[in-house]
């Protein structure tokens, strides 16, 4: 199991723009990569799974939902984090 800490302890971040992800980067080296959209600076989250970030360069990214990171990487290769999905609930006959 693999427990990826907040995103709010991280000691520094990045963006890809195609296709946009950004990665956050804590103390231990740990990365973690989440899917993210340009907004606008006047942008606010809306919740508290989201978080905006704002680059030198005055633009800014949205991250929409921080429980759901797509990769992992830890020291030199990314991880394709696959959640585990809900289970179907069946009604028997």
């Amino acid at each position: 199991m693999l427990v990826i800490p907040s995103p709010h302890k991280l000691v520094n971040w990045s963006v890809n723009e195609i296709p946009t992800q950004i990665q956050i980067i804590h103390k231990s080296g740990l990365e973690v990569s989440y899917n993210a959209n340009p907004v606008s600076c006047k942008f606010r989250p809306r919740n508290a799974k989201e978080m905006v970030f704002k680059s030198p360069n005055d633009r800014c990214y949205s991250v929409y939902d921080l429980s759901s990171p797509r990769f992992v990487r830890h020291p030199h290769f990314w991880h394709n984090i696959q959640l585990p999905q809900p289970k179907d609930t069946v009604i028997g006959d």
